[in-house]
């Protein structure tokens, strides 16, 4: 069973969050490119969830203002109260759209869960996380300009499976219901097909372009 539910953004409260998570990180990956291109190096190492340059890989000789290489990873970090440390400090990056995502609609990342018995009632309670960690919910898009979508753990499905006889799901999880203003839910073979669509006019476009053009 899919773990996670599937929606297309149309409009509202979710539509001007996906816009802003794009604008975002295109501003990180600038400055990202910015920060390799003055350090002169192709590799780094950058922060799941924000998108923030954390780490560089030197191809030859260590800048002065950073540590000596991970023996591991290779990667170096700027040494503090450096100019380098500074400058990887004034980094934004974007919002984690995970917490973001499960904050702004209320979505419940984790569920809890008592035993009960029929004769001596609460014999014990549980906790297990709904989604996958660090990405229990995120954004889908194909272009800057759409289609978007965005996953969240399948609460209502998790909790169901959970229900069996015996077991009592607390909130806010109990309760739960998907009503997420401007989306529309779909599965993921339908998101597929999408990006199947999408790709083939991408082709089709480039096709049209490298045609020579019609003489006068």
């Amino acid at each position: 069973m899919a773990t996670d539910a599937l929606f297309i953004i149309e409009s509202g409260k979710a539509l001007a969050m996906v816009r802003k998570h794009i604008a975002e990180r295109i501003s990180a990956q600038s400055v990202v490119r910015e920060l390799a291109k003055d350090l002169r190096i192709t590799e780094g190492r950058t922060d799941r969830t924000t998108g923030i340059l954390t780490g560089v890989v030197f191809p030859a000789e260590i800048h002065a203002e950073f540590t000596k290489p991970k023996k591991r990873t290779g990667t170096s970090y700027p040494k503090k109260n450096t100019a380098w440390a500074a400058r990887f400090a004034e980094q934004k990056g974007y919002r984690d759209p995970a917490t973001w995502i499960a904050h702004e609609f209320s979505i419940p990342l984790s569920l809890s869960y008592r035993r009960l018995d029929s004769e001596f009632g609460n014999t014990g309670s549980g906790w297990s996380r709904l989604g996958s960690m660090l990405t229990e919910c995120g954004f889908l898009y194909l272009s800057e300009h759409g289609p978007y979508a965005m996953w969240t753990p399948d609460v209502p499905a998790l909790v169901a499976e959970r229900l069996t006889p015996g077991i009592l799901v607390e909130e806010p999880a109990a309760s739960f219901k998907f009503d997420f203003d401007g989306c529309r839910r779909i599965t993921h073979e339908e998101w597929d097909i999408l990006v199947l669509q999408h790709a083939s006019q991408l082709r089709t476009s480039r096709l049209i372009a490298a045609l020579p053009n019609d003489p006068l």
